[in-house]
């Protein structure tokens, strides 16, 4: 059922819309950011292991008097 409202953008509409239910396009955009974001998480993850080590405390001198 067209929608008649839309006139002659009725034609590029469907063919646009088709293409991308066919193509799977919103399937492997999904994808894409699901990936760009555990790239992420996974980045942000190693800093902070990294950060945590840098400034780690150094353990008291043995024999060290107070």
């Amino acid at each position: 059922m067209a929608i008649g409202i839309l006139g002659p953008l009725n034609d590029v509409i469907n063919k646009t819309s088709s293409e991308i239910v066919d193509g799977q396009i919103l399937s492997k955009l999904a994808k894409v950011i699901n990936t760009f974001v555990s790239s992420s998480f996974d980045a942000a993850d190693s800093t902070l292991v990294r950060l945590r080590d840098v400034t780690k405390p150094d353990p008291p001198a043995s024999g060290a008097t107070q």
